[in-house]
């Protein structure tokens, strides 16, 4: 059967030509205008630019061979190199004045001693004047010659400057010169030039930062903290003059900048750019109405002669719009027309029928990979936590003989070994999926650091390798943060060092710098040490999931590849980046930096409970802590970790049983579990909140279900703190401190 083409139902060739050459000339002129008298804009301006940076480089040039030659004329060394005789300061006054007169620019000239008092000038009144208190008097004294006040006049508008050299008598600072000159004015700040009825105007911004010529005679003597985001898009203009765009005032302006290299100042020509291109602006508008009138021609033919195919079009594009909206449970029927039309509504509905499959796929898999990772992690840290908590236990058993004890810590460090890589595989998880969150709690950042190296130290020592820190003096020690994922990444780094350095040693650097808001500080970090290095080729992937150097990395050193990978997007989410430095067999640098709020000393002081050392002096003869457990082993390590403490421990089997004794008993805090058989543990928090008297009883979770989520979801429904297995013992100690220790 015919196909019937849809292009000529729509659009004749000439009209589609027609469009087409009006829209390209409608874009082409008004580039090209803009492009146009964008650069005749900047050529005007670097023009005026060099020619006033220029004129000030030759004043200030001109006033310094003056000072300098005065500074060293006979009259004035006869002035200061002994006690002062009235022919001599005559002489010198004399010498002075004659020099102002010649020079009809020098407004003033004086000779101070060391004390910073006026002893000759061409103006008798400033005779006996102190000016130690002038910056730049003070620097003449110790010997460098430099340039005080620049200011224009607003009335006269003359360019006015002060330069101070040092009088060098014998290789002594005996006195300053200082010589202050009124110069004609170099730009006239309310004079524009015309170009083509566009407007560019010169401005001078002094070394401090002071508007000296403006236009706005308002804004002469605003200083940087007015304009903070001004002077952050000009600080980086050099000697050699850039382009600058930059809004000022509510307009976008451009032009010419050059920073004039003898005294500093910022010369910049520019224009506002609405002004400047409002002939490109009025080219664009006309032909854009002219190309206008065209499309609603082509507009009404196409509506008449094609209005099926329009409404056709009209519908699949609303279609695709919602479908890629989220609406999935669209569905479109198959269409019967035979022509292109037709065809792209049936491969549309093909398209989108694959997609939706594919999308529903995908939120199976999606759920699948979150339900394997958190069933991967219960399963596994409900085993971890009875290896590593007997562990323990047999680590403080000082029944045990050497060769037991040694047998016991290698179980101890292997189970933590396994907990780590475990915690990586949700780490990164976490990471792919968007949901790893940062805490907000004040802390003390040089104890965290403290605490982190002594965790190393044993590790280090036992490759006779020397751990440092240097902390910077000048870095505060209070912030609002996450000290545990900067811990994570401190150790992750520390940890690397230690693995790959035979000998030598591992530095660890802080230093910080408060920015300019006063509330957040940028936080530097470095980790330096003697190992084996690594190459260029190394370093381009080092912070890639799952990567090692080479697979003799890895057999030899061990390790999953994900540590740098996840301690970057920590860093990241921390405002921050990473970088490193080395070479094969010279060892490596960490770097990176952070932002972080700052901290009153009082909030972290109140966030940290005093914490008593051992179980045994924690002393709770007198409370009755619940554990709600199926798991016997778990049980068995529960019992065995909070018996030295004295508390009565009764042991549930189940949430239902957890229920039941707190309606029938008092207890002074609930250990939950949060998988279990007859009755979870979330579903057993909330019917015990339901118990009037249990209202304020602490419920604290201790499960293997480790991903935010549940901890989320246990929180919600009371729980006042969660504890991960395997069980620290530690934790568990503060976490007894601080709901049931004397507070």
């Amino acid at each position: 059967m015919r196909m019937h083409n849809i292009r000529i139902k729509l659009l004749a060739p000439f009209i589609l030509g027609t469009l087409v050459l009006t829209i390209a000339l409608t874009w082409y002129t008004y580039t090209s205008a803009r492009q146009s008298l964008e650069n005749a804009i900047l050529l005007i301006s670097r023009a005026k630019t060099f020619q006033t940076s220029g004129a000030i480089t030759l004043l200030f040039k001109g006033m310094t061979a003056s000072t300098q030659s005065l500074a060293t004329g006979s009259h004035t060394m006869a002035l200061l190199d002994g006690p002062s005789k009235p022919e001599v300061v005559q002489a010198a006054i004399e010498r002075l004045d004659a020099f102002t007169h010649v020079n009809e620019y020098y407004r003033s000239i004086l000779i101070v001693d060391t004390s910073g008092t006026c002893i000759a000038s061409n103006n008798p009144e400033q005779i006996g004047n102190h000016y130690a208190d002038k910056d730049y008097v003070r620097q003449a004294l110790q010997g460098v010659f430099n340039f005080g006040d620049i200011s224009v006049g607003r009335v006269t508008k003359k360019f006015s400057s002060v330069s101070a050299g040092p009088i060098n008598s014998g290789g002594n600072i005996v006195g300053a010169l200082i010589l202050i000159a009124d110069y004609p004015k170099i730009v006239d700040y309310e004079a524009e030039s015309d170009h083509d009825s566009q407007n560019v105007f010169t401005m001078l911004i002094d070394p401090e930062g002071m508007f000296i010529v403006h236009k706005n005679m308002d804004l002469m003597g605003s200083k940087t903290q007015r304009f903070p985001e001004l002077y952050e898009k000009l600080s980086g203009v050099s000697e050699q003059g850039d382009v600058v765009r930059y809004a000022f005032e509510g307009k976008t302006h451009i032009g010419f900048a050059q920073l004039e290299k003898t005294s500093g100042t910022l010369v910049i020509t520019s224009g506002a750019q609405n002004e400047v291109f409002a002939p490109a602006y009025k080219l664009g508008l006309t032909l854009f109405i002219i190309s206008f009138s065209f499309l609603c021609v082509i507009s009404l033919v196409v509506f008449r002669f094609a209005n099926s195919i329009l409404e056709s079009l009209l519908f699949l594009i609303q279609y695709a719009k919602r479908v890629s909206e989220g609406d999935a449970q669209l569905r479109l029927e198959t269409s019967l027309r035979k022509d292109e039309l037709g065809t792209l509504h049936n491969a549309l509905h093909n398209l989108v029928n694959t997609l939706q499959d594919a999308l529903e796929k995908s939120k199976d898999a999606s759920k699948a990979k979150s339900e394997f990772l958190a069933n991967m992690s219960h399963e596994i840290r409900t085993p971890l936590n009875i290896i590593i908590g007997i562990a323990q236990l047999g680590l403080g058993d000082n029944t045990l003989s050497t060769k037991q004890l040694s047998y016991v810590e290698k179980i101890h460090m292997a189970a933590r070994s396994l907990l780590g890589v475990i915690n990586d595989v949700l780490d990164i998880s976490k990471v792919e999926a968007g949901m790893l969150s940062m805490e907000r709690i004040p802390f003390n950042m040089k104890e965290s650091l403290v605490n982190i190296l002594a965790v190393h130290h044993e590790n280090a020592m036992g490759k006779n390798l020397s751990l440092s820190l240097e902390y910077s003096p000048d870095t505060p020690f209070f912030f609002i943060g996450d000290p545990l994922r900067i811990g994570q990444i401190l150790n992750n780094l520390i940890g690397n060092s230690i693995k790959f350095t035979n000998e030598g040693s591992i530095s660890v650097r802080c230093w910080g710098e408060i920015e300019e808001n006063g509330n957040t500080a940028v936080i530097n970090f470095s980790v330096t040490d003697t190992g084996i290095g690594m190459s260029q080729a190394v370093i381009d992937v080092l912070f890639q999931p799952f990567t090692q150097a080479d697979t003799s990395i890895s057999r030899k050193f061990g390790g999953t590849g994900l540590g740098l990978a996840i301690s970057k997007r920590i860093i990241k989410l921390m405002d921050g980046n990473i970088s490193v430095e080395s070479k094969e067999g010279q060892g490596s640098t960490f770097s990176f930096f952070i932002k972080l709020p700052l901290a009153e000393e009082e909030q972290e002081q109140q966030n940290t409970s005093s914490l008593v050392t051992t179980f045994e002096t924690l002393d709770l003869k007198e409370r009755r802590i619940l554990v709600a457990e199926d798991n016997m082993m778990n049980q068995f390590l529960l019992q065995e970790m909070l018996e030295p403490t004295g508390a009565q421990i009764v042991m549930t089997n189940n949430g239902q049983e957890a229920v039941d004794a707190v309606q029938s008993g008092s207890f002074d805090l609930v250990f939950m579990d949060m998988q279990m058989p007859v009755m979870g543990g979330l579903e057993a928090t909330s019917k015990i909140r339901e118990i009037p008297a249990a209202k304020d009883l602490p419920i604290i979770a201790i499960t293997a279900n480790a991903l935010e989520e549940d901890k989320n979801k246990g929180l919600a429904v009371g729980m006042n703190a969660y504890l991960t297995k395997p069980i620290d013992s530690a934790e568990l100690l503060r976490t007894l401190n601080f709901w049931l220790g004397k507070r």
